[in-house]
């Protein structure tokens, strides 16, 4: 056990974190530093609350290890992470070699809901392990999460917003962010390979959104952004970033292998809600400017880009995805030039 002056420190690394995705990190560091003896994971769960990924803190690396959850292959046993699950309760037993196990779940987090697992080799290693502590730390953890997540997103759609993409654009448009997950259901596209794909931005904005809210009045209106919102979430892996800038115009940060995917991906979304018939308000369309994220470009030189690709969009018809490169390419629009002082290195 670490003394009370770590325990104060892992807490106090922990409450100063202002990115929910590092807490987890904190989380587990502070505990493997206090409980050395154990082996320690945290079980990320769904939406839904069943089990996703496998987090274990690497001490030789200091970071956070990742492997997806697999039921006939992972070091708790499954009857009581079930039983965890069930009850939303702590839950101890023993595993096949006979080492202790405890379970301390915490659902409720969306993608930030997690069970705490501890296995220990001696009995009376896991005799010392404080259930209080624990929960203690989960507490924090949940009350941490939900502040950054209230903080980081849009209270209408649930999607991140503005304030989010300004502070984090030099970490989120690096491609490296990206970690393995899952292949989502209900028709998100795969996830690529990182060695073969870039970043890319879209701007998506609602065709004639004013005369929505105009003839059908705001609470109409709303509608559609809420729907939009639940195709874009559909329609992107969970690694992708997806956020409301205001009004009616959306962001997208997608790694996509190459501009055809890009077209294609945008393009389905596009088709998506265009297809879709809302009560009263009937069909509506987007228009989407898309381009690549390419070193030394500012935030601003991006969304200026994908916003003229927009524009052309808005001007030749509406309803349709156009991609910056295709556009300067073909001549209809001349390229940015970074001027001096506007390169901003990632």
């Amino acid at each position: 056990m670490t003394s009370g002056r770590d325990l104060l420190d892992g807490l106090a690394h922990l409450t100063g974190i202002r990115n929910a995705q590092r807490l987890e990190y904190s989380l587990l560091k502070t505990l493997d530093s206090i409980y050395q003896s154990a082996q320690i994971w945290a079980i990320q769960l769904t939406a839904e609350g069943h089990p996703e990924s496998l987090h274990s803190f690497d001490r030789k690396h200091d970071t956070v290890t990742t492997v997806p959850f697999d039921q006939e292959q992972q070091p708790i046993p499954v009857w009581l992470l079930d039983q965890a699950l069930a009850t939303g309760e702590p839950s101890e037993g023993t595993d096949e070699s006979g080492r202790r196990v405890s379970v301390f779940p915490m659902s409720g987090l969306k993608e930030f809901s997690i069970c705490l697992a501890f296995s220990f080799d001696n009995a009376s290693d896991s005799e010392s392990l404080d259930a209080l502590l624990v929960r203690s730390f989960l507490s924090v953890y949940r009350n941490f999460v939900k502040l950054i997540d209230d903080a980081q997103t849009d209270e209408l759609t649930g999607l991140l917003n503005r304030k989010t993409f300004e502070d984090n654009f030099r970490e989120l448009a690096t491609i490296g962010r990206s970690t393995h997950s899952p292949e989502p259901a209900g028709g998100r596209r795969e996830e690529p390979d990182p060695e073969e794909t870039d970043v890319w931005l879209a701007v998506i904005d609602v065709d004639d959104f004013k005369r929505i809210n105009d003839s059908f009045g705001h609470v109409y209106g709303d509608e559609v952004l809420i729907l939009l919102a639940r195709l874009l979430q559909q329609s992107f892996r969970q690694n992708d970033l997806v956020y409301r800038f205001g009004g009616e115009e959306f962001v997208v940060l997608a790694e996509i292998a190459s501009p055809e995917m890009a077209a294609a991906t945008f393009g389905r979304l596009q088709r998506a809600v265009a297809d879709y018939a809302l009560p009263r308000v009937g069909r509506v369309t987007t228009s989407i400017g898309v381009t690549r994220l390419r070193p030394y470009m500012t935030a601003s030189a991006v969304l200026d880009e994908a916003d003229q690709a927009l524009y052309y969009a808005k001007a030749n018809g509406k309803n349709q995805v156009c991609l910056y490169d295709q556009l300067v390419d073909s001549g209809v629009i001349k390229p940015n030039v970074i001027e001096a002082g506007e390169i901003e290195l990632f």
